[in-house]
């Protein structure tokens, strides 16, 4: 009887520790003949045996086999294109990822690697699992599903337990941080942006043709090169790099959470590392006028002038701070006039010349009105100078008009130049014009 009760004892304890090698069997058959519902009721059956054991009781070669096949089963789920199989299991990549890492962090202290190098390969499917639902999630307009997919690819690829497929890929980094933006997640944005940086992220593409005339893309400059010298490409194309548009998402995100201390950090580095960026360039010019800091903003406008002397919005810029800021109405038409100079049908610049005249009119006036009753003769000698300046911002006026006659604030001042100057009947059409348009 003792003897009997031994043998039952040990075959019991047998069956205790083995019964989850069937079931990882089970699955692998079922994982096989591509019969993934079956293959994953195995492997969750194997899963909730292993989890109630110590691990030290499962046999090494089961453990492998187990973690590798689990990984695929739910790699697979994940990737159907089914929507009944996708829907086994919500989280399955994610499942299939966490398997694919518990393998190769237990196979690195076991005595055999049995599957580390297939699993090491197969992380590049895991990690294209996430990228496919992360389009599918943005398609939809769900960005915040679109930027955890992006995330977790991130993170995921670059696990050293991956081996020489393990990769910092701050590209995908960088379209988190986009996507967290249209999410409207402007802090997750920032993080993302930054991280980008700190990381050196460019974002330079390398791009030829090949020998067929199609385009390819190159990694890197070294594997662009190496086909431009050995014949199998031409044309080779470097993009642009891509951190001043960084720099600008992390400037903007600033400003819309109203962190000004961010905001003028990462502006002020921003402009040290590529002064020669307008976009840059611009954003600072507003920053200063933003807060009337227009000792600062003049240097930023005259730096600009130099770098971009085609382009006559700086002038104008200018000549607005100079004529309503400083009111420097001589230095304001030197630059409306130079704006007009290299972009002759800015007819704001010509407006705003015109606007001048109409300021050193009101100077005038101001003169008249200090006269005494008794100064009749300076008074008329005022006036007929002041016709003389209306007389001139005429002509500026006019010309704006043939430019933009749509521009009411434009048929408004004709109509009190005209005034002004005795043309009563032209001041009566821009009058009627204005009616019509319900000024």
């Amino acid at each position: 009887m003792k003897k009997l009760l031994v043998a039952v004892l040990t075959a019991a304890t047998f069956m205790a520790t083995a019964q989850e090698a069937p079931k990882v069997t089970s699955a692998i058959i079922a994982l096989r003949g591509n019969e993934l519902v079956e293959a994953k009721g195995f492997i969750d059956e194997a899963t909730t045996i292993i989890e109630g054991k110590n691990q030290a009781d499962v046999k090494e070669k089961i453990m492998s086999k187990f973690y590798y096949n689990k990984a695929l089963i739910y790699s697979k789920i994940a990737a159907s294109p089914d929507a009944a199989t996708k829907a086994l299991a919500a989280d399955a990549n994610t499942v299939a990822a966490q398997s694919l890492l518990d393998l190769l962090q237990f196979e690195s202290t076991a005595k055999k690697q049995l599957y580390t190098e297939e699993a090491q390969l197969e992380s590049m499917n895991i990690a294209y699992n996430y990228l496919v639902d992360a389009g599918t999630a943005y398609e939809a307009g769900d960005y915040q599903t679109a930027y955890e997919g992006y995330m977790s690819a991130f993170e995921f690829k670059q696990n050293e337990l991956l081996g020489r497929f393990a990769a910092v890929d701050t590209g995908l980094l960088f379209n988190a941080g986009i996507i967290a933006g249209s999410a409207g997640d402007l802090e997750k944005s920032s993080a993302a942006f930054a991280q980008c940086l700190e990381m050196g992220y460019k974002g330079i593409t390398y791009s030829a043709t090949d020998i067929l005339g199609n385009p390819k893309q190159y990694p890197n400059k070294a594997a662009m090169e190496k086909d431009i010298k050995g014949g199998l490409a031409t044309d080779p194309v470097v993009g642009e790099d891509v951190r001043p548009s960084v720099y600008i998402s992390l400037i903007n995100n600033a400003k819309k959470m109203d962190k000004m201390d961010s905001y003028n950090k990462w502006l002020t580095e921003a402009r040290e590392a590529y002064p020669e960026n307008k976009d840059l360039l611009d954003i600072q010019l507003q920053a200063f006028l933003d807060v009337k800091d227009y000792d600062g903003a003049m240097n930023n406008l005259n730096e600009a002038i130099a770098k971009n002397p085609e382009k006559g919005i700086y002038h104008f810029v200018k000549g607005n701070i100079m004529q309503t800021e400083m009111k420097d109405l001589d230095g304001a038409l030197v630059e409306y006039k130079a704006a007009l100079e290299v972009e002759p049908d800015m007819s704001d610049a010509m407006y705003m010349c015109g606007l001048v005249y109409i300021d050193r009119a009101n100077d005038i006036t101001e003169q008249m009105n200090k006269l005494g009753l008794n100064e009749t003769r300076k008074y008329n000698q005022l006036k007929d100078k002041q016709k003389e300046v209306f007389g001139e911002s005429l002509g500026y006026f006019e010309s704006a008009y043939e430019m933009k006659p749509e521009d009411m604030d434009i048929v408004r001042a004709l109509m009190e130049v005209y005034r002004k100057v005795g043309d009563y009947q032209k001041s009566m059409d821009m009058k009627a014009i204005l009616d019509e348009a319900g000024e």
